[in-house]
């Protein structure tokens, strides 16, 4: 599973918790790049080793963005790094307040799928139910339909014997 996915199915279960601390985290990663920057940190040496296009490079050496532009350029090159320590301290963090009462703990894996599986052989077993009722009811619609006709027609057709 890709971090990208992680990261996304992580949101999905613990989004109250992720929120915080990729805001926090994001936060620290920013102020970090942003001191580093300060501190004389020169990015273009780095972009260029890694192919960055030309254009980009001299945006980031000619521009008037200062230490902003920079740090938020290290920000987004640090992006895989920011997301594995956004989803640990999520995971740590869930842990914590597990430990502490504050979020319950999650049903036991086995229990749980086979409540999900009754449930969802409930569900099939009422569609069957319907369907089978349905399919009654127009077979004897259809039959009496059918035997009506053969009535209308047996008055108006009637058969002789053919003689010889």
């Amino acid at each position: 599973m890709s971090l990208v996915q992680r990261y996304k199915r992580t949101f999905k279960q613990y989004g109250k918790v992720m929120i915080p601390v990729h805001f926090l985290t994001s936060t620290m990663w920013f102020g970090t790049f942003y001191y580093a920057a300060m501190k004389g940190v020169n990015l273009v040496p780095f972009l260029e080793m890694i192919g960055v296009p030309e254009k980009m490079v001299d945006l980031l050496e000619h521009s008037q963005g200062g230490y902003a532009l920079t740090a938020y350029a290290m920000y987004k090159i640090a992006t895989p790094a920011r997301y594995t320590v956004t989803l640990g301290g999520t995971s740590l963090s869930v842990k914590y307040l597990r430990r502490k009462g504050y979020m319950s703990t999650p049903p036991p894996v086995k229990e749980y799928l086979q409540d999900k599986m009754e449930a969802t052989r409930g569900r099939i077993s009422e569609k069957m139910e319907e369907t089978k009722d349905r399919f009654s009811e127009r077979m004897g619609e259809t039959k009496d339909k059918f035997a009506e006709r053969l009535q209308e027609t047996k008055g108006r057709v009637s058969f002789r014997k053919k003689v010889e």
